[in-house]
């Protein structure tokens, strides 16, 4: 089903794209159509690696990719095990896209709460899979970027890496599940300081948070290091895999009011803050800069 909706035909992809060391780990490696905003390799016939693949506007999130993230999910192949999550480029992903942004700005508060719901499901169907998902947060993982990466079971990054939650810089309450995830992930004394200072931090001081399962040395290891655990979980029965993973989300997902709760907060709270001026100029100024650095 998935071939069909990728692409007509599945081609032989280069292993030396994936990395020397992943090179040596993969033997049959099987990808659907790289012009998509997503991307699908089939690694030894259990592991799927899916790949946000905007590389020239750091795989910033959009309809678009959701869509195509939605269906990718919705119509994972039989017979994967595990599936790893990355992006294409030197990002994982800026996080949502500017002209989004915009439109938003643009809109009635309720028709954003639901655009925003929307958004969130495209992405968020991520936890709906049978299978455990691993990120591989190859470089900087920005707001609703950082939150996808959140959202997922395991998390590889490297020590340099750029993460940041920067809504409160906009104006924007936080969405994308990341006043659920990051508390229950890190605790609500990280949570509080990250969503409020909207600083930024290294994947090495994710790692001494608990954001992360492990900070490798640099960007070029960290699919590899992906992979290695991918490949440990896809080599396990897979009824106790899917048992134990569902345990652990809902145990995840009902703390509190739940995870449901949680997101109509964030988009409602969004939508107000779409309405005032601060968002906008934050918007524009992001967009300066990008020409800026595109002049030079």
């Amino acid at each position: 089903m998935i071939r069909r909706f990728l692409a007509p035909i599945c081609h032989r992809r280069s292993l030396s794209e994936l990395g020397h060391g992943l090179r040596r780990s993969v033997s049959n490696l099987t990808t659907v159509d790289d012009s998509k905003s997503i991307k699908f390799d089939i690694v030894d016939g259990t592991v799927g690696i899916v790949t946000m693949n905007r590389p020239k506007a750091l795989n910033a999130m959009t309809v678009e990719m959701g869509e195509q993230f939605q269906t990718l999910v919705t119509n994972l192949p039989d017979g994967i095990r595990c599936v790893v999550l990355t992006g294409e480029g030197r990002a994982f992903s800026a996080g949502g896209d500017l002209e989004f942004l915009e439109a938003r700005a643009n809109d009635t508060p309720h028709q954003n709460t639901q655009e925003m719901l929307a958004f969130y499901d495209r992405f968020l169907c991520i936890r709906n899979l049978k299978v455990p998902v691993v990120s591989a947060i190859n470089g900087p993982a920005i707001g609703a970027g950082l939150c996808l990466a959140m959202a997922t079971d395991i998390r590889v990054t490297h020590d340099e890496c750029q993460l940041q939650f920067p809504f409160s810089k906009l104006g924007l309450h936080p969405g994308m599940g990341a006043t659920f995830y990051l508390p229950s992930i890190a605790g609500y004394e990280v949570a509080s300081r990250l969503l409020l200072t909207g600083e930024m931090i290294t994947g090495a001081k994710a790692k001494e948070w608990g954001m992360v399962t492990e900070s490798v040395g640099d960007a070029t290891q960290v699919l590899e290091k992906a992979m290695e655990l991918a490949s440990l979980v896809a080599k396990n029965p897979p009824v106790g895999i899917e048992t134990t993973l569902k345990t652990l989300r809902q145990q995840q997902d009902s703390t509190h009011s739940g995870l449901r709760a949680a997101l109509m907060r964030e988009a409602d709270a969004q939508a107000s803050c779409y309405a005032t001026k601060d968002l906008m100029k934050a918007v524009l100024n992001t967009r300066s800069k990008i020409a800026s650095k595109t002049k030079t």
